[in-house]
């Protein structure tokens, strides 16, 4: 990986320390980059995205969002498939703009690849971490997505507005996966519904897709497919 950074010696103030340093030190294609026009043929029309406050997601998931993408300064709380997380990654660093995975065990790279992400663009910070979310805190200043692992804990909504209003000033959007986080302004999941590929006789065949559903619920999320849910959760299929 072009950037990465391992766990560090020393207490907690220490490593803090020596992270923003780190981060500090990044080459410049690691940084935000939201004016970046995308350098390929995407899912979804990116180009009209950028710089208009979202940032692109698959087409099937855009239709549920408000403005067609992960609004900047965001916080989403993502779960179901893994596939969801290696989508936005993708999608996001094929753009042109920096992602940060904070803490993630069990991140489909390869996946992401296939799908067009930007190893360039994408920052390990390798866990078990003892504080994710104090690092993900200082990520927030230095890439336009965060994708943090929250090792099962629950962020009490006093510590969840403070990072909060940090995204929201840096124009970042913070992704929390396996845990909770009290106060998230979006709540996007994915489940697979089947798969492509697979040969008519059981035990044959190889998989070369996967079906998945999505679903969103928040503040501006619409549902493109009328009666299929509530007003505020949206369901869509994508291949």
């Amino acid at each position: 990986m072009s950037a990465r950074v391992q766990a560090l010696a020393g207490d907690r103030e220490e490593k803090l320390a020596e992270l923003r340093k780190r981060l500090a030190a990044l080459p410049e294609k690691h940084r935000p980059a939201k004016a970046r026009a995308p350098r390929e043929v995407p899912l979804q029309d990116e180009s009209a995205q950028i710089g208009t406050g979202v940032l692109p997601v698959h087409e099937e998931l855009a239709r549920m969002l408000p403005g067609g993408g992960l609004p900047r300064g965001a916080v989403a709380e993502i779960a179901g498939a893994g596939s969801l997380a290696v989508s936005l990654v993708a999608s996001v660093s094929r753009a042109g703009s920096s992602v940060a995975l904070c803490g993630v065990s069990g991140f489909g790279m390869a996946a992401a690849l296939e799908q067009g992400a930007d190893p360039e663009r994408i920052a390990l910070i390798e866990g078990p971490l003892a504080d994710p979310v104090a690092v993900a805190s200082i990520l927030l200043d230095g890439a336009d997505v965060v994708l943090c692992e929250l090792g099962g804990i629950a962020v009490p909504p006093s510590r969840g507005r403070a990072i909060a209003a940090r995204a929201r000033s840096r124009g970042s959007v913070l992704l929390v996966t396996g845990g909770r986080w009290e106060g998230a302004s979006l709540h996007l999941g994915a489940r697979v519904q089947g798969y492509t590929g697979l040969g008519s006789r059981p035990g044959r065949g190889r998989i070369r897709g996967i079906d998945l559903v999505f679903s969103a619920r928040g503040r501006g999320c619409v549902n493109p497919y009328r009666g299929a849910a509530p007003s505020n959760t949206g369901l869509a299929v994508a291949r």
